[in-house]
This record gives structure tokens, sequence and C-alpha cells, in this order.
């Protein structure tokens, strides 16, 4: 169960990564944030700036975020991962770097690693312990390179219109360059004033944050509350903070650049090297098959002629 976990907390990496913005579509605070579908639910909280501009409620956040997400090409980032049991007290850490590469305006498209090389365990001991994720053609891959261990699952038929991120559709239910009345219909939204992290209260630049709680029978996991924080001046992801019912998991970003390219080495990590995993155990879990449909089923059998 450990190595889906870690699957799951990788995708949301990836989902935060992913929540990129700029000022530039930011609407000023009097601007109409759109019908009662765009009325932010929860206590009220004031509004928050970004490079010098204000956010009334999260509706308008929203609409800054998807406005500008659809210009995305690529994404890279360090990456810090810390999951604390709520139960133990103990909180373990793994760092590494996360990349993204999609089609303008495709989501469907995406394709994604995040590589985890080191770990510090609740009592502080660091160890190298390599983890990779991978998402690609509708197939999450989990690779630890210790246990020399493949988990496969698929996500996605061929064929299938998919987007591994997006709030009720992909493992993680976080706003990906969504519509804004897709995320409010799953969640109860409000802007967030402080975060709850000692690590992300460290980050020096100001941060606007966003936070999300599933609204009833919307989330088929064990979500209560997640908080995505971006960067007040660019609306870069910094950070997210998620609360689950068995523990939490705060994510923080380092060094994010949004469409600024990736090398050799950076786009290397998209795939596994031929050869890699020669030897390793490996679990493919595929999607159950389709019913066949009545079209696809061919003629039945002619009819017995009378004599």
């Amino acid at each position: 169960m450990r190595a889906y976990r870690w699957g799951m907390d990788a995708c949301a990496v990836i989902a935060v990564a992913a929540v990129f913005a700029g000022c530039a579509a930011v609407p000023p605070a009097d601007a109409p944030s759109g019908g009662a579908a765009g009325t932010a639910t929860g206590a009220a909280t004031p509004p928050a700036e970004c490079g010098g501009m204000r956010f009334a409620d999260a509706a308008a956040l929203l609409d800054a975020v998807e406005g500008v997400a659809a210009g995305m090409r690529d994404f890279r980032s360090a990456v810090t991962v810390e999951t604390t049991d709520d139960v133990t007290g103990d909180t373990e850490r793994r760092m590494g770097q996360v990349v993204l590469v999609q089609d303008t305006g495709k989501p469907e498209t995406r394709r994604f690693a995040v590589v985890l090389e080191k770990f510090i365990d609740g009592s502080g001991r660091a160890d190298d312990r390599p983890m990779r994720y991978l998402y690609a053609d509708g197939w999450l891959t989990e690779a630890d390179f210790r246990e020399r261990t493949l988990v496969r699952r698929q996500l996605a038929r061929p064929g299938e219109r998919y987007d591994p991120l997006k709030p009720g559709e992909g493992p993680v239910p976080l706003p990906i360059g969504q519509r804004r009345e897709d995320v409010m219909r799953r969640f109860e939204a409000a802007l967030a004033e402080v975060p709850e992290s000692a690590s992300l209260k460290r980050v020096p630049e100001p941060m606007v944050g966003l936070r999300l709680r599933p609204r009833p029978g919307m989330a088929d996991r064990d979500l209560v509350e997640a908080t995505v924080w971006y960067d007040a001046g660019t609306l870069v992801p910094r950070g997210v903070e998620a609360r689950r019912r068995n523990g939490r998991t705060t994510v923080i970003l380092r060094g994010a650049a949004v469409n600024g390219g990736l090398d050799e080495a950076q786009r290397s990590l998209l795939s596994l090297a031929s050869g890699a995993t020669e030897g390793w155990r490996v679990d493919e879990r595929p999607l159950p098959a389709e019913p066949a449909r009545a079209q696809d089923a061919g003629p039945g059998p002619a009819p017995e002629r009378a004599p």
C-alpha cells in the first residue's frame, strides 16, 4: 500500500505544478466573477492581492487560472513531498524534481514524471531511495529502483479523451486548468490566508491560497481538504497542503518554470531507458475489457427459412 500512497502523492505534485497562471488575466476586484455557479462558499476571507491587483473571491482566482493555463507547453520544478501520519506523528520527506509536457491547449496529451531521489524518515535518517512516477498514453507507472519493482496501472483506454488531473476523472481531485464551473461544482472554494505547514510559511515570497473542500459525494477518496498556494506576483504554484482522514501531505515547489523548455536530461525523465527494468518484478493492471457494443457484435445468425 505504501507504493500506491506515494503514487497518489506524486500525482498531487503534478496537479499543483500544472495549476500555473500569470497576473495578466486577473480581473479587477469589482469585476463580476460569474453567476451563482461562481459564488465561493465557506467562511468569508479578505480579498487576495496579486501583483497590485486583488482577487475578490475564490471564483475570481479560478477565473485567472483558467484564463491563462491553456498556454502551458512544459513545466519543471524541484519538489519536496512531506507526508505526516496523524497516528504516530511521524513525518517522512522525499525530495526530487517534476517535469511535464503537453500540446498547447490539449490536456489529454499530458505526459509527466515525478522523480523522488532522497528519502528522510520520521527519525531524521536520510537515505537514497529512488522512485519514479510516470504518466503517458493512459498508463500510470511506478518504478521502485531499490526494490526493483514496476507497477503499471491503466487509467484510460486507447483513444479515450482523458485528463489524469481533472477533478472527478483523474486519481487526484485538484483543479488543473479546468473550468471554474467544474471546480466549483465539486468543491467548496475559498481564499486562504496563511499556510499551516511550517515549510510553506518559510517561503519568502508573498503567496495567495485557494482552499478546496470536496462537496458531499464528489470525492471517492479520503481527501478532506486541500489548499493550493501560488506566488502572489506571478501565480506560479508554490505548494499544496492536503489533509486526508489519516494524515497530511505537503508539497513544496522550488525554482518552478513554466514554458521555459526542458533540456535533454529533463526530457529523459519522462520515460524509462531501454533495459533499465530488465529482471524487475512487474505488476501490470489493465482496465477491464469493455463489453461489446451491439453495433460491434456483427450481424446475427440468418433466420431459418420456412420449408
